[in-house]
């Protein structure tokens, strides 16, 4: 419940915001596939969050170390945890049925609050809560683990922002909305660039760092796709239906002879 209150809080916070802009944050068509892609990603949420705590509990009925009962267990978690995800999230753009739980994430033609939570339906086939199970045997609860992914359910929507400004010296260590916006602008450089969830460090280390520039970016989503012409069940199945159709092809296709 708090969540719903708090998207509502930073959607009000974005439409006092608007007048920053000469054009409106949010789009109709655009926001009612985020709120449809919504719906079906809370309950399939709920479900890979079961999974994923279970798998974590775990592994810290079994911890090989007890990083998390350390005096700077929280600041080691929030580390080592972003530095999968920026792993999981770098993935997500190279292997295919990763992808097609994302695709529905990137569609989005505006950034706003509404577009952080434009969510795929299918993290739990894909396996995406699999990723964080290692943490439960660093010695980390599923409790310690639920704080970081609160906390960047919260960055994440911060970031998804069209009109908030560069953030100065921030910009060097932090995801900001400056980077964000690369991360899902259409321009062909920014393809596959700023995968990290609360550090941009990552993306400096292993080189997928991309910089705005000085003219802040107002296009996004994916080239070749236009996303008002599809519903959420569409939009959310649309990649897996991709595979399928290409694992159906591959199957029928003759074999030539040796």
């Amino acid at each position: 419940m708090w969540i719903t209150g708090l998207v509502l809080v930073a959607v009000a916070i974005e439409a006092a915001a608007a007048w920053r802009l000469r054009r409106p944050l949010y789009e109709l068509r655009d926001s009612e596939i985020s709120l449809g892609l919504a719906s079906g990603w809370v309950i399939s949420g709920v479900i890979g969050a079961g999974l994923m705590f279970l798998t974590i509990g775990f592994g810290y009925q079994h911890r090989i170390l007890d990083l998390g009962a350390l005096p700077w267990g929280g600041v080691a978690l929030i580390v080592i945890a972003d530095l999968i995800y920026y792993i999981w999230h770098r993935l997500n753009h190279i292997v295919p049925w990763l992808w097609a739980s994302h695709f529905p994430h990137h569609t989005a033609k505006r950034l706003n609050v509404l577009a952080s939570i434009r969510q795929g339906w299918t993290d739990v086939i894909s396996g995406a809560w699999l990723f964080w199970s290692g943490l439960g045997f660093l010695g980390f609860t599923p409790l310690q683990t639920g704080f970081y992914f609160s906390l960047l359910l919260v960055w994440d929507a911060c970031v998804h922002s069209e009109w908030a400004p560069k953030l100065g010296p921030l910009e060097w260590i932090f995801v900001t909305p400056s980077h964000h916006r690369v991360h899902h602008s259409l321009h062909p450089a920014h393809v596959d660039r700023n995968f990290g969830g609360i550090f941009i460090l990552w993306d400096r280390f292993f080189g997928t760092l991309a910089v705005e520039g000085a003219a802040r970016i107002t296009a996004f989503g994916l080239a070749g796709f236009d996303s008002d012409r599809f519903g959420p069940l569409q939009t959310a199945t649309r990649q897996w239906r991709v595979l399928l159709s290409g694992a159906r092809a591959s199957a029928e296709a003759p074999v030539s002879p040796t």
